[in-house]
């Protein structure tokens, strides 16, 4: 049976809308590493798509933890104007962990082993699993704070609130340093580059930089 729950609206302060065209076609390896060691890899490819009528950016991030004890794929379509979710799928393990449709105000997760929920939000909400390509779509600049709502099918609708903090160099390219929180207390820095927009890494006590090597990973 479909269960539903509504979700109060609560008025939203202004928001900055993520500008799809920044992002840019192709994929990226990224070796992450705990104490300099390295544990794993993920790997990201961005694809322009039509999804019916709509054009849309096709979006897959894998990773692999040790060896493959931990792998996760997650599948986005958004809409390629301003990222806006149409769905997204995730497997774990090779195994399917949960589906998402966005339907306007409505979203509905699917679960194998759940009852399909239903969630109505208040207003326009992005997906919460995409963390580093939705902030590289926003008009970064030095000293700006930001917040953009999203939904994440465990923790439901949240915000995240994101402060760029500097400016550095990543292997030569000029990158916006960004702290994102997604409602927890607990942000990290995300290294976005400027020109052209790009997630080029992480600092995390799980270290994510480009590089490493995603062949396992790596779809057609």
């Amino acid at each position: 049976m479909l269960a539903l729950m509504l979700i109060a609206a609560m008025p939203l302060p202004d928001v900055a809308v993520p500008d799809g065209s920044r992002l840019r076609e192709g994929s990226a390896c990224y070796a992450l590493t705990r104490a300099d060691k390295p544990i794993g890899q993920t790997w990201q490819r961005v694809r322009a798509a039509m999804d019916g009528s709509t054009p849309v950016w096709d979006i897959i991030v894998h990773q692999r933890v040790g060896d493959g004890k931990f792998d996760m794929r997650d599948h986005f379509v958004l809409r390629r104007s301003d990222l806006r979710p149409l769905r997204m799928d995730s497997r774990r393990n090779g195994v399917e962990h949960v589906r998402v449709r966005y339907d306007g105000a409505e979203i509905q997760v699917a679960r194998p082993d759940k009852a399909e929920t239903q969630i109505s939000a208040p207003d326009a909400v992005w997906d919460g699993n995409l963390w580093g390509l939705t902030f590289a779509a926003l008009p970064l600049a030095d000293g700006q704070t930001y917040e953009l709502p999203f939904f994440q099918y465990d923790k439901g609708l949240g915000r995240f609130t994101l402060k760029v903090v500097g400016s550095a160099k990543v292997d030569g390219v000029d990158a916006w340093l960004v702290d994102a929180d997604a409602g927890d207390g607990h942000a990290v820095r995300y290294r976005i580059g400027k020109s052209p927009a790009a997630e080029l890494g992480t600092e995390t006590p799980m270290f994510g930089q480009r590089g490493g090597d995603c062949s396992a990973l790596a779809e057609p």
